[in-house]
């Protein structure tokens, strides 16, 4: 068993490494050495989520700290550093992750006193 942690803490650590790219199920599969269905299984059960929703969340909470501390850069430029193409995609998916527009986001953050 912990041989498995073990590989379900690589593959989020490769995730971490790789929020810019489009990251598979079978990339991590393979990465860990076993059929996609097998990983999936364990990785759900170590994490109470599945890849997607997993890699998703991290991409979201990652890409929120850019939306929040960096103005300089436009939602769209966000996007695509975080392995979006293009910024109409990203946007509905930080919406459900996060209850609101990366736009709303950035003002509701820039809006509070530091």
């Amino acid at each position: 068993m912990d041989d498995y942690i073990r590989l379900i803490n690589k593959s989020e650590d490769y995730i971490e490494r790789n929020l810019s790219e489009r990251i598979s199920l079978d990339d991590l599969a393979r990465n860990a050495n076993l059929s996609k269905y097998h990983f999936h299984r364990l990785f759900s059960k170590h994490n109470e989520e599945t890849v997607k929703q997993f890699i998703t969340r991290i991409k979201m909470e990652r890409s929120a700290m850019l939306v929040a501390a960096r103005a300089d850069l436009t939602i769209t430029e966000i996007a695509f550093r975080y392995g979006y193409n293009d910024a109409s995609t990203y946007s509905k998916a930080f919406k459900k992750q996060m209850g609101m527009s990366p736009a709303a986001f950035r003002t509701a953050r820039n809006d509070k006193p530091s």
